[in-house]
């Protein structure tokens, strides 16, 4: 079905079927795109992989892949690689590890994806330069990896009551200056 959440192609085995169908029950409920999640079975070098995307669709981008490696009864979950859906090197803030069942992984992996899906994004817009995402609830760049702050706290809480930044001083971060339009993505 072209429609369905975590699709795949070819077979997988016992536990990462059981994973997989667990982990799809609590998708159906997310206000994001099936299209935007994949499963790669496991292969010789990477073990089964869960992944969807978190995306801007009015600027038609993804701004980070999540993904979740399942290894038997261990599971690993951060942002990968948009094309190798690999793990990072050194894991970043929003890395998690676990282990179990299929099903309690399956658990524990949409209640990640969900709390990464939830978080207010805001699209910072310069016009005629650039546009960055950030986080509204923390201010660091979606997919950015560093963990560089962009705005005050200050900002970022009028940034997600009003999704603008209205007054206040724009942090000098590499020549940035107070955007010239800030959106809601989610």
């Amino acid at each position: 079905m072209a429609d369905e959440w975590f699709e795949y192609d070819g077979e997988l085995g016992e536990t990462e079927r059981r994973f997989v169908e667990a982990l799809r029950i609590r998708a159906a409920h997310w206000r994001a795109s099936p299209l935007d999640s994949r499963v790669a079975p496991p292969d010789a070098e990477l073990p089964l992989i869960a992944s969807p995307d978190l995306s801007d669709p009015v600027a038609h981008c993804v701004l980070m892949t999540l993904g979740v490696h399942l290894d038997g009864r261990t599971l690993r979950g951060d942002e990968v690689h948009n094309q190798l859906f690999t793990l990072p090197d050194e894991p970043t803030k929003l890395a998690f590890a676990a282990t179990g069942g299929p099903e309690e992984l399956a658990t524990r992996a949409a209640n990640w994806f969900e709390a990464v899906l939830r978080r207010p994004v805001v699209r910072c817009e310069w016009t005629l330069t650039r546009q960055i995402h950030l986080f509204a609830d923390t201010g660091e760049i979606v997919g950015g990896g560093d963990g560089r702050r962009f705005c005050s706290p200050g900002q970022l809480d009028r940034v997600a009551a009003t999704g603008r930044l209205d007054g206040g001083r724009w942090v000098d971060a590499g020549g940035f200056r107070q955007p010239d339009l800030v959106v809601r993505v989610r």
